[in-house]
């Protein structure tokens, strides 16, 4: 019953997020420090301390890196989703004389694709029809705007829960940010246009060279596959090579994540 940290409920709305199901950040964390002691007690016996507390304290971040990975794919799909769900809000809230809870049921019942934002306007009218206590719906809208953390979510969960709350029409802020959203959409095609080819060279070009310098390998330096692979995961350094590989890979990826694909927002 004890109230949530800041930083224990952002990593539970996070984990939630990312994984699409409940997991405690006690237990994220639990699986953290398993992975991080069993890469540790494994590495000190073949690459020594120091360096096995280097790959353990690598091996440990790695969950968190594919979480926030996972996590900024969920919402840069969400982001794009926005245009279609604002429209499709718009024009249900209007029909149904402005009721903001009838108007959320049509949505996720409706069949725009909304793969992402669908679930979370799933979640936010369970939560939303399960209270009537103001802190709880400020909550639930804030968690919705969490997930997808643009600006325009914002914007719409702060519109949901005025009419939720006061049962304000929102009509004419929900078409601002639409008319908003419309504007945008240009300027999201032209980056997505511009950064197209980084992505395909890291997620394709990588794998592509590891897999063509193991057959040089064995083609024209004449070394046996099965020394090849003893010499990568049965040594030491092979084996710290390779984990690095996988690691810097992993990292250049959340690199492009964060640079890249950016969410569709105004």
């Amino acid at each position: 019953m004890r109230e949530e940290r800041k930083l224990e409920r952002k990593l539970r709305q996070s984990l939630l997020t990312a994984l699409g199901f409940s997991l405690s950040p006690v237990s994220f964390l639990a699986i953290i420090s398993i992975l991080f002691l069993t890469v540790f007690l494994m590495g000190s016996r073949s690459v020594g301390i120091s360096a096995a507390f280097i790959i353990s304290m690598a091996a440990a971040s790695l969950p968190c890196l594919l979480i926030w990975i996972r996590l900024c794919h969920v919402r840069r799909r969400g982001s794009h989703e926005g245009e279609r769900l604002v429209c499709e809000f718009l024009r249900q809230y209007r029909i149904n004389n402005f009721n903001v809870y009838e108007a959320l049921e049509k949505v996720v019942q409706s069949p725009v694709d909304l793969k992402v934002t669908g679930k979370l306007l799933s979640k936010l009218l369970y939560n939303l029809r399960s209270t009537g206590n103001p802190a709880q719906i400020r909550e639930a809208t804030d968690e919705f705007a969490y997930s997808i953390c643009t600006n325009w979510s914002l914007m719409l969960a702060h519109d949901i829960y005025i009419a939720a709350e006061k049962g304000t029409n929102i009509s004419l802020a929900v078409e601002d940010i639409l008319i908003q959203l419309r504007e945008a959409r240009a300027n999201a095609e032209e980056r997505k246009r511009l950064n197209s080819e980084s992505t395909r060279m890291t997620y394709i070009m990588v794998p592509l060279i590891y897999c063509v310098t193991i057959l040089m390998a064995v083609n024209y330096l004449e070394v046996p596959m099965a020394k090849l692979f003893d010499n990568q995961f049965g040594t030491s350094e092979g084996l710290l090579l390779f984990f690095f590989i996988v690691f810097l890979f992993v990292v250049n990826i959340a690199l492009i994540q964060l640079v890249i694909n950016q969410r569709f927002d105004y």
